[in-house]
């Protein structure tokens, strides 16, 4: 009997569910005081803040209460969940439940299933700016980024995910207008747009097109030729070295090569073994060490970490990141000329005085916590 109570106690000491390390708890809490408790004059209570920037350095950043960001918290914190102590996926469940509670702030205002990076009944764009808030014709559509983001948080009924699916045909390439601002050699191909907007030009973002790829590929949704169109997209960009290269153009969301071969990693290691998606793992693998190699900011890093470590490699020691990395880091990036034709896309691309930056500390904490879980997995 004492024979088998030392097992058990060795079984629960080496459980998930049942112990944890110091770090790992505290990455937990702090994001769960991150998550506003209250609502205030810049967010409805179950939000993680975030910070629209724009010349960063010389302009104060302002409060922006997007869905984005916490809808990114909430998968991650879904995905790393398994992995965590009892008391950890409780927390977790209390954060996700309440960011859950606020998805309808940001659904279509007509009421389609898709969803838009600021709320929309009504329209709180651009918050707290006097300028744009207040003028219309800045109301951008709903966003294949965002509706993927939440399907992928959250529970949907299988209904609703074929209305999306059905959404992104309608809305991809040479469907309702064809796409005048990529590389000549993807011009007449089919895939999909980064809006839903009826009278939205055509957008392609290989981050974007990322993420739609994972919420078609983990709902086992049926593929049709517009799937096929966007995975060879980015493949052969990611041939192309089009994502080092010119990462502006390429993904001109995010516009960090880290940040691109943080998406595409996060696709091809949950899908490692699709026929489409199964050769650029060498290829990624080769990109993230080179690119680990030169990195400067240690939010960057994490990622790229992480990313090998999902793709079989291994990651090494952890990353300390200073908070002076992380207060410069920013991973999104809104861009008033991506949908510009050619040649003003391509001028205009990287210049920061047509680019709003977004970064969000409990995000941050988000990455570093699932870099901490992966690493502990190897």
């Amino acid at each position: 009997m004492r024979l088998l109570l030392t097992f058990f106690l060795l079984y629960a000491l080496a459980s998930p569910v049942c112990g944890q390390n110091q770090y790992i708890d505290s990455l937990i809490n702090r994001i769960s005081d991150l998550q506003v408790a209250e609502t205030d004059a810049n967010y409805p209570p179950g939000l993680f803040p975030s910070q629209r920037a724009y010349l960063p350095g010389r302009k104060a950043p302002k409060e922006d209460d997007n869905i984005f960001f916490t809808g990114l918290i909430t998968w991650t914190l879904k995905s790393l969940k398994e992995e965590l102590s009892a008391r950890n996926q409780a927390i977790v469940d209390a954060m996700t439940e309440k960011t859950a509670a606020n998805y309808y702030r940001y659904q279509n205002k007509d009421g389609r299933p898709v969803y838009n990076f600021w709320q929309t009944n009504p329209s709180r764009h651009f918050p707290n700016s006097r300028y744009f808030s207040q003028r219309k014709k800045y109301i951008i559509p709903d966003d294949l980024d965002d509706t993927s983001i939440l399907y992928l948080s959250a529970a949907f009924s299988d209904s609703l995910k074929l209305v999306v699916k059905n959404l992104m045909a309608e809305n991809a390439n040479g469907q309702k207008t064809k796409i005048r601002n990529t590389f000549r050699r993807y011009k007449k191909v089919p895939a999909y747009s980064t809006w839903f907007g009826k009278n939205m030009p055509v957008d392609f973002d290989i981050c974007v097109q990322a993420n739609g790829m994972r919420f078609v590929l983990d709902n086992q949704l049926e593929l049709n030729q517009f799937d096929s169109a966007t995975i060879w997209l980015m493949k052969d960009m990611l041939i192309a070295r089009k994502h080092i290269k010119r990462p502006h153009y390429t993904s001109p969301h995010y516009q960090n090569t880290a940040v691109i071969l943080y998406h595409m990693a996060r696709l091809v290691a949950a899908h490692s073994a699709h026929p489409l998606l199964a050769d650029l793992k060498p290829l990624l693998i080769k990109d993230l060490k080179r690119e680990k190699q030169q990195a400067k900011n240690g939010m960057e890093q994490v990622m790229l970490q992480t990313s090998l470590i999902k793709l079989g490699e291994a990651g090494g020691e952890q990353i300390v990141v200073s908070q002076k990395d992380s207060d410069r880091f920013y991973f999104f990036v809104a861009n008033m000329t991506s949908v510009f034709p050619n040649p003003v896309k391509g001028i205009f691309a990287n210049s920061r005085k047509t680019n709003f930056f977004y970064r969000s500390q409990a995000y941050y904490l988000a990455l570093l916590l699932e870099n901490e879980v992966w690493r502990l997995k190897e």
